[in-house]
């Protein structure tokens, strides 16, 4: 079984705590998983009890920025940062992993992973529009949005970007917004490269995994769009797609 892992950013030494327990802090970014007191984190050869998580960085909204993972935390675990100096003064970018005391997602038990390819390369939409516009045309199906042109000035002229499916055979809007990805309630959460992108996803995608319905529609396409939006996730089966910008001078 795979376990979780964090990238070690750095290590820092507090002062100990009121019953003068030594205290030290590993930065950890670019998790699968998020941590939680209780869990045993393996470092330096050593495994440690995880006391305290300080998760204030892990919910990231739709910047554009790069974000590989879950996010950037504070682990605090119990021990002098003198039984880690060693590992600490090669610590950058060191990979780490530790045991949950929880059971894990599913994508940890099996080697039957789905793939990721983002496919929305120098464009997004609009992080805070919350308004998905979705229309059928026979089996093309046309998902319109607002463009974040804070993040790509090239669409500032841009009103609208129309991500067409053609030959669509079904499609489904869920529920999943930016905060519940963070939180594990998609079945993609750590999985996926970050939130806020679009996506094909190749491989067993584990449908049955979100109860929400699909609508199907005439066309007969198989491949896996799924793109992460402010509010939802738009799931799409289609034979193709394309972006169409949509000018403010018509």
């Amino acid at each position: 079984m795979l376990k979780p892992k964090g990238c070690l950013t750095d290590v820092v030494s507090l002062p100990s705590d009121k019953s003068r327990q030594p205290q030290t802090v590993l930065m950890l970014d670019r998790l699968t998983h998020i941590p939680v007191a209780g869990d045993m984190i393996h470092i330096a050869g050593q495994t440690l009890l995880i006391a305290h998580v300080d998760k204030q960085q892990t919910r990231h909204c739709l910047t554009g920025w790069n974000l590989i993972g879950r996010g950037s935390i504070a682990v605090l675990v119990n021990e002098p940062m003198e039984k880690l100096s060693a590992f600490a003064r090669q610590s950058k970018n060191v990979w780490i992993t530790w045991t949950p005391q929880d059971e894990l997602p599913w994508h940890f038990k099996t080697n039957d992973l789905p793939t990721f390819s983002r496919l929305n390369e120098g464009w997004n939409a609009d992080p805070n529009d919350a308004g998905l516009r979705l229309e059928q045309i026979g089996s093309t199906l046309l998902a319109s949005m607002r463009p974040n042109f804070f993040m790509h000035s090239q669409y500032k002229e841009v009103s609208e970007i129309i991500v067409s499916f053609a030959d669509c055979s079904m499609y489904r809007v869920t529920g999943v917004n930016d905060e519940g990805w963070y939180k594990g309630q998609c079945r993609f959460s750590g999985l996926a490269p970050s939130w806020g992108e679009f996506y094909e996803i190749s491989g067993n995608t584990r449908d049955d995994m979100n109860p929400t319905l699909w609508t199907s529609i005439e066309g007969k396409g198989t491949r896996h769009f799924h793109f992460y939006l402010k509010d939802e996730a738009l799931e799409v089966k289609a034979r193709d797609w394309l972006m169409i910008q949509k000018s403010n001078r018509g």
